[in-house]
């Protein structure tokens, strides 16, 4: 984040991997509970992220990494989980998404970084991801139909969408995205 920015509570964030080449995507929860696997002591931590991990890029689950302090998450596979915003951006650039911008603006901005659909009120925002925290219901990770993208619009919209695996950037790609996705729904769900 660009220094002075805040964070919001329902905010969509997301982070650079591999030095940019793709992004992780999550909802800024603010405060969130969080239990130690090994002592059942809880506690609350003050930037809480909800995000929906998947594979590494070797198609292996992420289990390398130790325990955290702060929020107590050890890597244990794909799935919805709850951490530290430390976590989550791993010391990589941190960004907020936006939403509602301009048709020309999303056509000539990063792709994975913003849409021209409107919102949920935070509140709303919130609830999903914790629904779907506590549920473990969004699905097995797929990198191009069901990733961390797709769970933070999801959670923002009540709508997955996935502007960064689309298949070039802006309007075109959100095209043939689409058309892609339509063409090969029956084989992959």
């Amino acid at each position: 984040m660009a220094t002075g920015q805040l964070l919001n509570p329902g905010d969509h964030i997301y982070t650079e991997c591999l030095g940019g080449s793709y992004y992780h995507h999550g909802i800024y929860v603010g405060r969130g509970l969080v239990t130690n696997p090994d002592t059942g002591k809880t506690r609350t931590i003050t930037n809480a992220v909800i995000h929906f991990l998947g594979l590494d890029t070797e198609g292996k689950a992420k289990k390398t990494k130790p325990q955290c302090q702060t929020c107590f998450y050890k890597p244990k596979g794909p799935g919805v989980v709850l951490t530290c915003l430390d976590c989550f951006h791993e010391g990589n650039g941190l960004y907020r998404y936006e939403y509602g911008v301009s048709l020309l603006s999303f056509t000539f901005k990063t792709s994975g970084s913003c849409t021209p659909r409107s919102c949920s009120d935070p509140n709303t925002v919130i609830k999903r991801a914790y629904d779907y925290l506590r549920n473990q219901d969004f699905g097995d990770y797929n990198f191009v139909f069901n990733n961390c993208e797709h769970f933070a619009t999801k959670c923002k919209m009540g709508k997955a969408r996935c502007n960064q695996a689309l298949l070039g950037t802006g309007l075109p790609g959100a095209l043939v995205y689409n058309v892609t996705r339509r063409l090969t729904k029956d084989i992959l769900w």
